[in-house]
């Protein structure tokens, strides 16, 4: 298995797919300098990706319940 770290994601979709686009901002704070380069994609069907929701709200609940609020912009 390959492993990486991002600290950006994008995603897009279509109709039957949704798409998400993993990359490495260097610059850690404000608006980047330069375009983010996107390093790998994943692409799966919707059903899925709402398992994937499901799966990465449970972990943030529980993080949260353990640690405190993760703060976003």
């Amino acid at each position: 298995m390959l492993a990486f770290y991002a600290n950006f994601a994008r995603v897009t979709g279509t109709p039957e797919e949704v798409i998400i686009d993993f990359g490495l901002n260097s610059e850690s704070f404000g608006m980047p300098s330069a375009p983010i380069p996107v390093t790998d994609r994943i692409v799966v069907n919707l059903f899925t990706a709402k398992r994937l929701l499901v799966a990465l709200q449970q972990t943030v609940e529980h993080h949260e319940a353990a640690f405190g609020t993760v703060e976003t912009d």
